[in-house]
């Protein structure tokens, strides 16, 4: 199926196209999960799993925030998946940072909300290429420039001059998309 027939399949609510996507991207999913949860002291499989499976979930209950014009369905649910671990990560630095707190009576102050995803995947999609493409492959795959530049072929200098643009850019329009930073 391409990216379009499986929107229009969720939209559907068609559970044979969620079950070919888990399918088709679960290990991937797991591998960028991975990247971020596998390393913490307090993650282990079953915050991997259980990040993947909400994923998946949060697919499934709203298709309508995946463009197929934007970008790939791959590229998003990696950029799901790497937002929703680094949010979990804030989670429980926060319930330390509670728990802390809580043992020397301290009144904790309101943190910052976690970072809109959607907002910030509709960001990076408005980019144009190849700023987009270095982009996804900087931040999203955290490939050194270096590595970006034998895979593209693209000169060190372009690399290093649209990473400098591209943020400044992405920081803009997150803001005019309503997106909020945490």
């Amino acid at each position: 199926m391409t990216d379009e027939e499986y929107l229009t399949s969720l939209l559907n609510k068609d559970e044979e196209a969620l079950s070919q996507l888990m399918d088709t991207y679960t290990k991937l999913l797991w591998a960028v999960g991975s990247k971020y949860l596998n390393h913490q002291q307090d993650m282990g499989i079953q915050d991997i799993e259980e990040l993947v499976s909400d994923v998946f979930v949060r697919l499934w209950k709203n298709p309508k925030g995946f463009d197929p014009s934007k970008g790939t369905l791959k590229t998003y649910l990696c950029m799901m998946t790497r937002s929703m671990a680094l949010n979990k990560l804030k989670q429980v630095a926060k319930d330390m940072t509670v728990e802390l707190d809580d043992s020397i009576t301290a009144t904790l102050t309101k943190e910052e909300s976690n970072m809109d995803w959607q907002a910030f995947y509709q960001a990076v999609m408005t980019l144009e290429e190849p700023m987009r493409e270095i982009i996804i492959k900087r931040y999203f795959y955290e490939m050194k420039p270096k590595d970006i530049q034998e895979k593209t072929g693209y000169d060190s200098k372009l690399i290093d001059n649209k990473l400098y643009q591209g943020k400044k850019q992405l920081q803009k329009q997150f803001k005019e998309l309503g997106g909020e930073l945490g």
